[in-house]
């Protein structure tokens, strides 16, 4: 009896852990889908150095709110922001978590390490408001974090295939017991919502692997002239001056790289005058399409910032529903086709089992 008892809750307890799994799974699909759609942290920011020792370790993950849900930021907050340098130090994120010394009088933010003996504002301008991308979630004045979960995420982020496998085989051994405990036996059920998840994360991920953002950068100006410079994403594209009331162009081409069709949704961030030729189509395996974003010299003089963001998303069933919500849209279309690729999935078994 007691040997049946260990045995059964031996099995009970591994069950256990590959439900936890599964669901880790699905926050690791979001998790990184959200990062590479939005280029910013969702929810969850990793932290890498020491800059915030003791209060934050290398790996820890912190709970965030993102803007602009994050609500009013005070001295004290601990806030996730864009990194000006992003780019030059290969490996590092796009963002910095430090926390709020100051806050000045046009609404910016002084901010600093606090195992940092200098403010970073020796070398970056003040924090604004639109460079923040979430609030740490502060318990007794102290951030919630998750011990050493960012060196995990950073390890299956960068060995995606491993990953899949992993968690492929760890899920499919998600098994029942007999009601006498002498058998093992496979269960139906946590097999279809086993291949549902890791069809749902599979989607998801392959919609965010072939996600790409651009920079444009120009001048706008009532004489001839080169702009040098611009930021520092190797991606940037300058298009130098414009004049007054004169356009210029910027095309690239969007293909379709996988063996099924694909929804694509382009969105133009900044403040600029410009006109796209197309915004939103489907492509199908091996197709391309060409896309020409027309940018007119108005507005302030001086430099402009545009960010295109290509989203491609990966669909069995090449249908139209346009929301403006890239990550919405995301998961709208990633969960019609898990259930319509799992009920097919569940139809021809069932149709072998009657043979």
């Amino acid at each position: 009896m007691s040997s049946y008892f260990l045995y059964y809750t031996l099995v009970k307890s591994f069950k256990m852990l590959i439900n936890i799994l599964l669901i880790l799974l699905i926050v690791f699909s979001i998790v990184i889908t959200s990062s590479n759609l939005f280029g910013r942290p969702t929810f969850l920011a990793i932290t890498y150095g020491y800059s915030m020792f003791p209060v934050l370790k290398p790996g820890d993950v912190i709970i965030t709110i993102p803007e602009p849900l994050a609500g009013p930021i005070t001295n004290g907050s601990i806030i996730v922001f864009k990194d000006p340098d992003y780019g030059k130090i290969p490996g590092y994120p796009p963002y910095i978590i430090h926390q709020v010394i100051r806050i000045l009088p046009n609404g910016t933010f002084i901010t600093k390490g606090v195992n940092n003996n200098f403010i970073d504002q020796i070398y970056m301008p003040p924090i604004t408001p639109s460079e923040v991308y979430g609030k740490a979630i502060l318990i007794n004045g102290r951030p919630l974090i998750i011990p050493y979960l960012g060196q995990i995420i950073v390890f299956l982020r960068s060995n995606i295939i491993f990953t899949i496998i992993l968690f492929s085989i760890l899920i499919f051994m998600n098994t029942g017991i007999s009601k006498k405990g002498k058998t093992i036996k496979f269960s139906k059920v946590a097999f279809t919502i086993s291949l549902g998840v890791i069809i749902f994360s599979l989607l998801l991920i392959l919609s965010t692997v072939f996600t790409t953002y651009t920079t444009i950068v120009y001048s706008v100006s009532n004489q001839q002239g080169i702009l040098a410079g611009g930021v520092n994403q190797p991606s940037a594209v300058n298009l130098g001056v414009i004049l007054y009331n004169q356009s210029k162009q910027y095309s690239y081409s969007v293909s379709d790289k996988l063996l099924f069709p694909v929804v694509v949704s382009i969105n133009v961030l900044g403040k600029g005058n410009y006109t796209i030729n197309d915004n939103y189509f489907i492509l199908y395996p091996r197709q391309s399409h060409n896309i020409t974003i027309t940018i007119i010299g108005s507005g302030y003089k001086g430099l402009h910032q545009l960010i295109v963001k290509t989203y491609v998303i990966v669909t069995l069933l090449p249908f139209s529903i346009n929301i403006n919500d890239p990550f919405l849209s995301l998961l709208i279309y990633t969960s019609i086709n898990t259930l319509a690729l799992l009920s097919l999935i569940i139809i021809i078994v069932i149709s072998g089992d009657k043979v």
